[in-house]
């Protein structure tokens, strides 16, 4: 299982005493998976070594981080601890990474095979990528393929109106839902507006959405989607089609070693955002960049991966 060596490492960093939100992570852990993995992960732990829990360290003669950004984090994607970073506690417009509680609350409360009947509302979010059609019904397992791949507002709305069918469409009572996750998971400086980041009042801090993608890391299906190049959605009775690529430059057009994901961001206020997560070697990096100077559609990827690539070149890991 996926998130069991997570688990584990969580558990161990606590009994070490590094406060890096392990413990945060715990009671989450339990209440996500079964109650017999995680005793079982308990049971495990006591037979591991402290020694055996290895963190992100800087080598001597690394050489300087160029990050054109206005804020950014360099995780390390086990432990949580920082290794680099440039105003990453300053709260910042996030755009569509918003997406990622999106999927995150999605998962914790419906069914995969739910389905879900689009409403109007949802068509009508501009810009529109994934072209859901009114009166659509599609399952929650696609639908999150929509938000995650494609970055889909449409989907983003179709699955926030599921959770309150009485009143049809409205977003409202998902949006509570996405913040007090937040507020389970002591994102401090994170507020939600809607459930595609289409309000620029909605903010979080690079350290604070490092910290949700290794939550939201810890879920199989939402590991699965994020680092899928190509997918086709479909509707429950296969007669419509959605062709989905991943907006994602890491896991597409730069291919790069190691990409699990995981997600882009972009209004005018928030400039080009992207969190790009890679694993090498056993060692997982979370690079978290919001803000970029450079108004190209590349430029997230760009930062991202020389921050990945700075990463994996001059951090070692110890014991």
């Amino acid at each position: 299982m996926i998130a069991k060596p997570l688990i584990l490492m969580s558990l161990i960093l606590n009994l070490v005493g590094i406060n890096l939100s392990a413990s945060s992570f715990d009671s989450k852990i339990a209440a996500n998976y079964s109650r017999e993995d995680y005793e079982s992960a308990r049971a495990v732990d006591e037979s591991i070594s402290i020694f055996q829990v290895q963190r992100p360290l800087i080598k001597n003669n690394y050489n300087k981080a160029y990050v054109n950004t206005r804020n950014y984090t360099l995780v390390d994607g086990i432990s949580g601890e920082e290794i680099i970073g440039k105003d990453s506690k300053t709260p910042v417009p996030i755009a569509s990474l918003t997406k990622i509680m999106t999927a995150v609350v999605a998962l914790e409360n419906y069914k995969l095979d739910d389905v879900v009947i689009v409403p109007y509302e949802a068509t009508i979010q501009t810009p529109t990528v994934v072209y859901l059609r009114t009166g659509e019904e599609i399952t929650v397992s696609e639908l999150l393929h929509c938000l995650l791949i494609r970055s889909g507002n449409d989907a983003a709305y179709a699955i926030a109106s599921h959770m309150d069918e009485e009143t049809g469409s409205k977003p409202d009572y998902f949006v509570d839902k996405m913040n007090q996750k937040a507020k389970e998971l002591g994102l401090k400086n994170t507020r939600f507006f809607d459930p595609a980041g289409l309000s620029d009042e909605g903010y979080s801090t690079a350290s604070e959405m490092a910290l949700l993608t290794r939550y939201a890391l810890l879920n199989p299906i939402f590991r699965n989607i994020v680092k899928t190049d190509k997918y086709v959605a479909s509707n429950t009775s296969n007669t419509i089609f959605h062709q989905l690529e991943n907006s994602n430059r890491l896991i597409t057009t730069y291919q790069y070693p190691g990409a699990i994901g995981v997600k882009t961001g972009f209004t005018y206020a928030a400039s080009h955002c992207l969190i790009g997560a890679a694993e090498r070697d056993g060692h997982q990096l979370i690079a978290v960049v919001l803000g970029t100077y450079v108004h190209s559609p590349t430029a997230s990827a760009d930062e991202a991966r020389d921050l990945l690539d700075w990463g994996f070149s001059n951090v070692y890991w110890s014991n």
